[in-house]
C-alpha cells in the first residue's frame, strides 16, 4: 500500500506551558533544534522561550501572551519536523491551520526559519499593539447550531471548521462569555481557547497594510515541498503576502481540507503540532473502512517519549 505522508502543524489555541518539556530533557535531537530555534527568537524578543516554557512562573495559567506563544508554536513544531526527519519520515505534503500555515512554509523551504521567526514576533506585535481584545469559542457540536440558535450567536463570527461536531468562533469577550452560558444551558459542550485576538475576522483588519509590508521584505523562496492550505486551498502555488494574510484573516475551514485531500487516495497524516488536535479532527472525518491513518507526537498528558517511539515502530516501511 503506497500512502504519502502529510505533516500537519497547528495554530494559536494548541499551545500549553511545559509543552514538549519530556522531549527536550530526554530527546538530544528535540533539544538541539529548540536551542537552535531559541537562539534565534531569543534576541528577538529579549528573553528565552525554553525559559517561559519550561520554567515554574505561569506554570498553571493559560499561555496566551501572543509575542510569547507565536514563536514557542514555530520552535515545538519546527523541532518536531525535525525530529521525524531524524527518523526517516519526510513530508509528501505539508499542511497548516492558521499560524501553522507559517511553520508549514517554513518547513517547505519558502520563508527561512529567521524571516519566519521574525513574522510571528512581528505579527505578535502588530496584534498586541492595534487590534481589540476578542476571544475565540471551542464548541462540541454541528455548526448548525449556528442557524437554530441565531439569537445566542448574535455579533460571532465563524472561524474555524474542524469537523463535523466541532467549530470555533470569536467575538468580543463579553459576547464570547454571553454565549457560552447560553450554551451551557442547552448542555452543549464549549471552550474558550487562549487566544486573546481576533484573527479570522475583521477584527484584525486594521493591521493588514503592515503585515503585507512586513512580508514584502521577506526574501521569499519557490516552495520545496507541496503545502496544501486549510483557507480553501487544495494547493498553495505561492507563499506571497496575499496568501501569508489569507491564512490569518480567513476563515479556516479544516474539514474541507482534509476531505478534499481523502479524494485523491489515502495518506498518513502526522500532527507536528504540540497538543494532537488536529489528529483528533483527521480521526473523526476517517471511515471504519480507510486505509488512512491520523497520528499525533505530542499532547498535554504526557509520556511523549512513548509517542514517539509508538510513531518510529509504525508502518512507515509501507509508506511511499
Amino acid at each position: 500500500m503506497n500512502r504519502q505522508i502529510i505533516f500537519m502543524f497547528s495554530g494559536q489555541g494548541s499551545q500549553y506551558h511545559q509543552m514538549g518539556r519530556e522531549l527536550y530533557e530526554n530527546h538530544e535531537q528535540f533539544r538541539y533544534w529548540m536551542d537552535y530555534c531559541d537562539e534565534i527568537v531569543s534576541s528577538l524578543i529579549q528573553t528565552s522561550i525554553i525559559d517561559i516554557l519550561y520554567g515554574t512562573e505561569g506554570k498553571s495559567k493559560p499561555f496566551d501572551r501572543l509575542l510569547y506563544s507565536n514563536p514557542a508554536l514555530l520552535c515545538i513544531e519546527y523541532s518536531l519536523a525535525n525530529v521525524l526527519k531524524g527518523m526517516g519520515v519526510h513530508p509528501d505534503i505539508l499542511m497548516g491551520y492558521s499560524l501553522g500555515e507559517i511553520t508549514a512554509s517554513v518547513v517547505a523551504r519558502a520563508i527561512s526559519l529567521e524571516d519566519g521567526m521574525q513574522l510571528v514576533v512581528d505579527l505578535a506585535r502588530l496584534a498586541e499593539e492595534k487590534t481589540q481584545p476578542a476571544e475565540m469559542l471551542a464548541i462540541m457540536e454541528s455548526k448548525t447550531i449556528m442557524t437554530k440558535f441565531p439569537d445566542i450567536f448574535l455579533d460571532t463570527c465563524l472561524t474555524g471548521i474542524n469537523f463535523e461536531g466541532n467549530f470555533v468562533v470569536c467575538s468580543l469577550p463579553h459576547t464570547i462569555r454571553h454565549l457560552q452560558q447560553n450554551l451551557n444551558k442547552k448542555n452543549i459542550t464549549s471552550q474558550i481557547l487562549p487566544l486573546k485576538y481576533g484573527f479570522h475576522t475583521d477584527l484584525i483588519d486594521p493591521i493588514e497594510a503592515e503585515y503585507k509590508q512586513l512580508v514584502r521584505k521577506i526574501n521569499l523562496s519557490p516552495i520545496r515541498i507541496p503545502l496544501v492550505s486549510s483557507v480553501g486551498r487544495e494547493r498553495v502555488r505561492e507563499v506571497n503576502e496575499d496568501y501569508l494574510w489569507e491564512v490569518i484573516r480567513y476563515p479556516v475551514n479544516f474539514q474541507q481540507t482534509v476531505n478534499q485531500i481523502l479524494e485523491n487516495g489515502n495518506y498518513v497524516f502526522i500532527d507536528s503540532g504540540p497538543s494532537g488536535t488536529l489528529a483528533t479532527f483527521v480521526k473523526y472525518m476517517l471511515s471504519s473502512n480507510s486505509d488512512s491513518i491520523s497520528l499525533q507526537m505530542i499532547n498535554q498528558f504526557g509520556r511523549d517519549l512513548d509517542a514517539i517511539e509508538r510513531l518510529r515502530r509504525s508502518s512507515f516501511s509501507t509508506v511511499g
